[in-house]
């Protein structure tokens, strides 16, 4: 009895008052997609608040070429996959090299920037554990539909 009555305690995010999120499956050229105003990186969102997602945000990041991300915090866990391009993360002070194959874990409020390092674009698979630091993208510029 105390295992079910714990399975549906960590169950209750997921059942909030709006009733169960809805399944989304959606391909990354279908994505909403949002530009910075220079046009030096885009995330396509997978899934989100928007989508009824309540305990995480899972999209797809590409900076171009001397792009960078500049030293901030955020509130959750946050965790990249990268598939293309080279650069260096810096990560509480520790300067990290990714590539392709690279997985970063990075805890929550840690100190982070990037900077991307080659001659093509960085492009990661991007999920925050939690909402929240996905707002920083509501002022970017929305992409038109492919």
């Amino acid at each position: 009895m105390l295992t079910l009555l714990t399975a549906l305690a960590l169950l209750q995010p997921a059942l909030a008052a709006d009733g169960p999120a809805t399944a989304t499956v959606r391909h990354i050229s279908d994505a909403p997609t949002r530009s910075t105003p220079s046009g030096t990186a885009s995330v396509m969102r997978l899934a989100g608040a928007e989508e009824g997602a309540k305990n995480a945000f899972f999209a797809v990041l590409t900076i171009q070429p001397g792009g960078a991300v500049p030293v901030h915090r955020d509130a959750t866990e946050e965790y990249l996959y990268v598939q293309t391009g080279a650069g260096v993360i810096t990560i509480d002070g520790t300067d990290h090299t990714i590539k392709p194959g690279t997985g970063v874990f990075m805890p929550a409020n840690a100190e982070v920037s990037f900077a991307v390092t080659g001659k093509e674009p960085v492009t990661v698979v991007q999920f925050f554990a939690g909402q929240g630091p996905e707002a920083k993208y509501a002022g970017w510029v929305a992409q038109p539909a492919n």
